[in-house]
């Protein structure tokens, strides 16, 4: 008797744990997220509405009001998700459209389909209101925090992904899904997320089991006078990782970077095999012009210097940072034909390039 009430107490915490009670409404908690951690989708279970919360800010919407049809941006990464869900046509306006790289965007805009919205330093309100938007998505940005209130002011909704946030190399990809919800594209965003899951596992897969393991990776350059660098916990040093790339500093842990001067990097990482995610130049030469110590490092030496600067446009803008959020399994199949590419013998480079 007394394991059987045991076990339905059991039952009823783990119940309990999953759903809440909202004003005689059960509210559920959505499984969406396997990978992501700093969002949450909620669904009243009669279905007829979706709040969808990160980093500390909910939206709900009506689900008889979806799918969204006229949607501005703040974000290029929003213009990734809508590009891959064939939603393009839902953008009405971009902010700062020199830093998106679809070049899509640049037709519509020609076009006169899309509108801009913004500048690095604020929003054009009127241009907004007059237009008036079912939907802005845009990030935490503060700099942009007194324009955002007056919209919301004025009755505008702003979803606030921040999936930059997320330190798994799956889980800005879970983001998605959220885009499925509100374009009413939710088995279409299920099965690429998948797709994308499967291909990264593969991938990485072949590398942990078939690489030798005799290698170590440096990463980033001197902003300034300082080094910074990811500690293992950080997305960058995740894929390094998984691509078997043994990250010198490895040993930091944390949810933010460090700081090192160039002695304590070159002391630790001058005999790197690798260098990867050096950033602003298209040569080695270009690379010693920054700073002439950078070719005391073994990897500069060697030439096996990579940066992800391979698709940038004519405007400086990165499809590492569009395209890159949705396929890391593109971005580890990159590392593990730099790291191993006796294992990858067909495959080009897609995101990475080697300096020369």
């Amino acid at each position: 008797m007394m394991k059987k009430i045991f076990y339905l107490l059991v039952c009823s915490c783990l119940l309990n744990s999953c759903k809440k009670e909202n004003n005689d409404n059960k509210i559920i908690h959505s499984n969406l997220f396997h990978f992501a951690k700093n969002i949450i989708v909620d669904e009243n279970e009669n279905e007829n509405n979706i709040s969808i919360t990160t980093n500390g800010n909910k939206l709900s919407f009506d689900k008889k009001d979806l799918p969204i049809k006229n949607i501005m941006v703040e974000t290029s990464s929003a213009v990734s998700f809508l590009n891959e869900l064939n939603s393009i046509n839902t953008i009405k306006g971009v902010f700062d459209a020199d830093y998106i790289y679809n070049p899509k965007i640049s037709e519509l805009i020609k076009n006169k389909k899309i509108i801009q919205i913004g500048n690095s330093n604020e929003l054009y309100l009127e241009v907004i209101l007059k237009n008036k938007p079912e939907l802005i998505i845009a990030n935490s940005n503060p700099v942009l925090a007194k324009y955002h209130q007056q919209l919301e002011q004025n009755g505008i909704k702003i979803l606030y992904l921040d999936e930059y946030k997320e330190q798994d190399p799956l889980g800005q990809v879970e983001y998605l899904k959220v885009f499925g919800k509100l374009l009413n594209k939710n088995k279409i965003a299920e099965n690429k997320v998948e797709k994308v899951t499967k291909s990264y596992d593969s991938i990485k897969s072949i590398i942990q089991i078939n690489s030798k393991n005799n290698i170590t990776t440096l990463v980033n350059t001197m902003f300034g006078d300082v080094w910074y660098l990811p500690t293992k916990n950080l997305l960058q040093a995740k894929l390094i990782n998984d691509a078997k790339g043994n990250y010198i500093f490895n040993d930091h842990e944390g949810e933010n970077s460090f700081s090192l001067t160039f002695e304590e990097v070159y002391k630790k990482a001058k005999n790197a095999t690798y260098w990867i995610n050096v950033s602003n130049v298209n040569s080695l030469a270009e690379m010693k012009a920054t700073n002439t110590n950078y070719t005391w490092f073994d990897a500069y030496k060697k030439g096996n210097v990579y940066a992800y600067n391979k698709r940038v446009n004519s405007k400086g803008s990165n499809d590492y940072y569009e395209q890159g959020i949705l396929r890391p399994d593109i971005v580890l199949n990159d590392l593990g034909k730099i790291f191993y590419p006796e294992l990858f013998p067909n495959y080009t480079l897609y995101f990475y390039q080697q300096l020369k």
